[in-house]
């Protein structure tokens, strides 16, 4: 059983458990999910980095608690069955039934013993958009079971993903649902939806933000309306500096803040970017997070050919930087991209074409899928000397910046970028 449980921990932090980097993840990711201090010297041992001793019962009974259980025991005792659990056919018999008290004693207790908990909550919530039960999900994320803290990252994404996908194309929601907390920490803010500020996402942005939700969901509509007005060429307010300091909120969130200030900065403003940004890396030092606290910095770098701000997030960044969960994969993505852009601009072709080489479309977040494929367009158009592919290119641009709506992708900026 611990074999399974050093596999149930792996799955947990998105990523095997090779190294002393790995141990130390595990160790920092238990006393943040549990407030437990596990050495990593201990991790080492169970993972057999360092010479093997028998964990102690205190030992396995938290990283037991940290993959959701009460204690081993408990892990041992239902790990076993939980495989001849059908997922489907029991969200489609609880569906089915139609029994609401049931549908919710059945997710606490399917928390309680399977590991695949979030794709049951993800077929449940999909079965019941499709019979527009909302009364019922808005029930549903109100439970201890769903609390957004009670997942890691990793688990929030998959499941903010696989539920945006879907209302992408059924944009039509209760109101219920835009004044539940948790839905929208858990949806909302996980599935960031590039493609649709003009649409349903704005939309649903306008209203939450007239609810007056939480601080940080507050922080995070207020800021995304003000890049919808960068992209359809309004206005912007000046936001709070203070606020890309707090060490309270969330780093992508962080940075979001920060591109916002930056983004003001475009229109006109003057401020001094570098000072900015050394105080804003000096106090968000934790090298783990450096790729989310730069995340939309690389964005917004590209969108504005802010040279100053690509060369510092390079330097920052560096080509050696590794990710720790999985998810950094794709925010690693965007700096590749927009250090092709740099590169490209200062005529260094062998780090642009070694750059572009780790670029990959594939590895976007699904939201921002489309929103990355017009940049790339531009660099792509840029590179490319044969006058039919250009033009080819310069089709696919159109059409893509015509999907998306945003004044600010005009054919003039396709055709300009590097002038």
């Amino acid at each position: 059983m611990i074999d399974i449980l050093k596999k149930r921990i792996e799955g947990k932090i998105g990523k095997p458990v090779k190294t002393r980097g790995d141990c130390e993840l595990v160790s920092n990711a238990v006393l943040e999910t549990l407030d437990i201090d596990i050495s990593y010297s201990t991790i080492k041992r169970l993972y057999g980095l360092a010479p093997y001793t028998k964990p102690n019962s205190k030992t396995t009974n938290t990283l037991a608690q940290f993959v959701g259980y009460k204690n081993y025991a408990h892990f041992s005792q239902n790990y076993r069955y939980k495989d001849k659990i059908d997922l489907s056919q029991l969200t489609y018999k609880a569906v089915s039934i139609g029994n609401e008290q049931a549908i919710l004693e059945l997710i606490i207790e399917t928390k309680k013993s399977s590991e695949n908990f979030i794709r049951f909550i993800v077929l449940l919530t999909r079965e019941l958009f499709h019979n527009k039960n909302y009364r019922l999900l808005d029930e549903i994320f109100k439970l201890k079971a769903l609390n957004f803290n009670s997942f890691s990252y990793t688990e929030v994404l998959y499941l903010g993903n696989s539920i945006g996908l879907l209302l992408r194309k059924q944009a039509e929601i209760d109101p219920i649902l835009l004044n539940n907390t948790n839905f929208l920490s858990c949806v909302y803010l996980t599935f960031v939806d590039y493609s649709n500020l003009n649409g349903y996402y704005g939309e649903w942005t306008e209203i939450i933000n007239v609810n007056q939700p939480k601080k940080e969901i507050a922080l995070f509509t207020g800021s995304l309306l003000e890049f919808r007005n960068f992209l359809n060429n309004k206005k912007l307010k000046e936001l709070d500096e203070d606020l890309i300091y707090n060490k309270e909120l969330h780093p992508i969130l962080c940075s979001r803040l920060l591109a916002s200030k930056l983004l003001v900065n475009d229109n006109g403003n003057s401020i001094n970017t570098s000072q900015i940004l050394d105080s804003y890396f000096e106090v968000h030092s934790k090298k783990s997070s450096l790729v989310d606290y730069s995340y939309e910095l690389f964005t917004t770098a590209i969108l504005t050919k802010n040279y100053v701000l690509m060369k510092y997030l390079i330097e920052k960044t560096n080509l050696n930087t590794t990710v720790e969960f999985y998810y950094q994969k794709s925010h690693l993505n965007s700096y590749y991209l927009m250090s092709i852009f740099y590169f490209k601009y200062t005529q260094n072709s062998v780090e642009e074409k070694r750059h572009n080489r780790l670029f990959s479309i594939n590895d976007c977040m699904y939201s921002y899928e489309d929103f990355i494929t017009i940049l790339y367009h531009i660099y792509v158009f840029a590179s490319t000397k044969t006058t039919s592919k250009r033009d080819d290119i310069k089709n696919q641009y159109n059409q893509l910046r015509n999907k998306l709506n945003y004044p600010y992708f005009s054919e003039n900026y396709l055709l300009d970028y590097f002038k």
